[in-house]
């Protein structure tokens, strides 16, 4: 016995160390040594209902990553459609659905699409083949599937973008069919929050159609508000090249108008203009072939433009994109090309040379301050790097909970616990004696493994975790009366102290393992369909349970049998 006494001693000893060695950077937080950090700066985090912060639930716009993905394709169509040899008149996506008619030349084209192409995108399905014109839609398995990538990919750029951010105890989960549940502890800028995380940043580079001019016809008839104009600039060997485009204050009203008008096969978009010191957009007129996404970048940084005195975010390509941008550069000489950020013009300077390299960049608005300029560089960066959203996502719920009431709830949370504790230690002291004093040992150092584990983890400490404090010690000073109750039963039917410890603990012990396994399936359950403060009280529960095990098992039976067995005492203070 003593030889193993001796091993289970050392052990908890050993515990006991690494578990303080833990616990010292959440107790003494900023006053922590630099050198400790740089061993363990792991702590217990704090949720968002005790340091503050904000709660959001984001909506995706599935349907529009859905019809993104088909006007995407019926874009891309025009240049299969040329390899194949198939001549065709009009391609066009069907109004308020997913599918693509195409009007080919002859009946025998028509044939010809469904057997050479149809057959090579199984996402695909024939609606139907009317002599020239065929009809064809994404079939239902695949749609099903995008929508789930949509939220897949939705969270994981989201989660990218707020850990870049730098807020460490974020929790994003799915919330229904479309939603996203974001937790921002500890947030102080809710704004920059919201605009980081609402941003799409799909990133096209397209080519400007500056001498194509689609709005003379309506120049006499425009709404009010709306006006037309141009701007000539020198173009490729120094010939003038004019501009004509609509400008207003009103973007809705510009965007309304533009549906109403004939295009010409061009797609106009807006871009942002200041006049007098304000705002007004300006319409350009591109090519509706996107020969450049953002989906080829891998780097944007924040550099410093030391000439204007002004930040710029600059983008590199991979090398596939390096090689489009270079021959996009090279080919269109003399032309306008537009950086083009979720559907607005960033800017569209004009292709003197080609560029090589494989690097761009992306200026901003000149009408703000220099720290203004550099926080919209540093985000516009960040949500470069994390990919664009698969879709445009809406704030369908926003909460900000202030730092004040998080004070309160860590004052009346450890308030809570502290009375708890001490009046548990107080009767059991009075009730059981010294084997009550034991107990109480016991429930001291379950109260401080609980803690080192959730620092090693780095677990988030909720208010629904604090309540999970106070159960587990609970359902750990259980486990004793339970032990305490069987000895005292043993001790009455005339064993000895030894004999009575022995089966005390013996024949109490499956009890106490089937009554925690019960409580912590249900822990695990909370734990998988829970969010936020839920899984905080899932993990606290969680990790109480195995501590209350080791602490009211194994550390309380070492102490008995020090003291009863070690000293031969015949009569057990209980």
């Amino acid at each position: 016995m003593e030889k193993s006494w001796w091993y289970k001693f050392w052990f908890i000893v050993i515990v006991l160390f690494f578990s303080l060695a833990y616990l010292i950077p959440t107790f003494m937080g900023e006053k922590t040594p630099d050198w400790y950090k740089k061993l363990n700066d792991r702590r217990i985090r704090l949720g968002l209902d005790l340091q503050g912060g904000m709660h959001l639930v984001l909506g995706v716009d599935i349907e529009k990553a859905i019809s993104d993905k088909a006007d995407s394709f019926a874009t891309d169509l025009e240049s299969i459609l040329k390899e194949k040899g198939l001549e065709f008149s009009k391609i066009e996506r069907i109004e308020d659905t997913y599918q693509i008619k195409v009007t080919f030349k002859t009946p025998e084209y028509a044939v010809s699409f469904e057997e050479k192409v149809l057959k090579e995108y199984p996402q695909y399905t024939l609606v139907s083949r009317n002599g020239s014109e065929v009809t064809f839609d994404f079939n239902e398995q695949y749609v099903d599937n995008l929508k789930r990538t949509a939220i897949d990919q939705a969270m994981k750029t989201l989660t990218n973008r707020v850990d870049q951010f730098g807020v460490a105890e974020r929790s994003i989960a799915k919330k229904g069919d479309n939603a996203i549940l974001v937790q921002l502890p500890g947030l102080t800028d809710p704004e920059r929050a919201k605009g980081l995380l609402g941003q799409t940043a799909q990133l096209e580079f397209k080519m400007v159609e500056d001498t194509v001019d689609i709005f003379s016809p309506y120049k006499d008839n425009l709404p009010e508000g709306i006006t037309a104009d141009r701007y000539v600039f020198e173009g490729k060997d120094g010939q003038p090249v004019t501009e004509y485009y609509l400008v207003s204050k009103d973007k809705d009203k510009l965007l309304n108008f533009i549906k109403g008008i004939d295009t010409k096969g061009y797609q106009v978009v807006l871009g942002k203009e200041q006049r007098e010191l304000e705002t007004y957009y300006k319409t350009f007129v591109v090519q509706k072939k996107t020969p450049l996404t953002g989906e080829f970048i891998t780097g944007a940084d924040v550099f410093i433009d030391h000439e204007e005195n002004r930040p710029y975010v600059g983008l590199s390509f991979d090398v596939q994109g390096a090689k489009i941008f270079e021959k996009l550069t090279a080919d269109n000489i003399g032309r306008r090309m537009a950086i083009v950020l979720d559907n607005i013009v960033d800017s569209a300077p004009v292709i003197k040379e080609k560029i090589a390299g494989g690097h761009a960049r992306i200026t901003l608005g000149s009408m703000k301050s220099y720290e203004e300029l550099l926080n919209e560089a540093n985000d516009l960066a960040i949500v470069l790097r994390s990919g664009a959203l698969p879709a445009p996502v809406e704030i369908l719920e926003e909460r900000t909970v202030g730092p004040t009431l998080g004070k309160d709830s860590i004052d009346r949370g450890i308030r809570s616990i502290v009375i708890g504790t001490l009046l548990v230690l107080l009767f059991m002291m009075v009730y059981y004696k010294l084997s009550g004093l034991i107990a109480d040992f016991a429930l001291a150092l379950n109260l401080f493994l609980i803690l080192a584990v959730m620092a090693f983890f780095e677990a988030t400490l909720t208010l629904p975790g604090m309540a999970g404090l106070v159960l587990t010690l609970a359902m750990a000073v259980d486990a004793n009366v339970l032990i305490n109750e069987r000895i005292r039963e043993e001790i009455r039917a005339g064993k000895t102290p030894k004999a009575a410890i022995e089966v005390g603990y013996g024949r109490v012990f499956w009890t106490i393992f089937d009554a925690n396994l019960t409580t912590l399936i249900s822990a695990i359950i909370l734990f998988q369909f829970g969010t936020g403060p839920i899984r905080g009280f899932a993990v606290t529960v969680t990790i109480g349970l195995v501590a209350s095990m080791f602490t009211a098992i194994v550390v309380t039976r070492l102490i008995m049998d020090r003291i009863y067995h070690s000293h031969k005492i015949e009569k057990i203070s209980i």
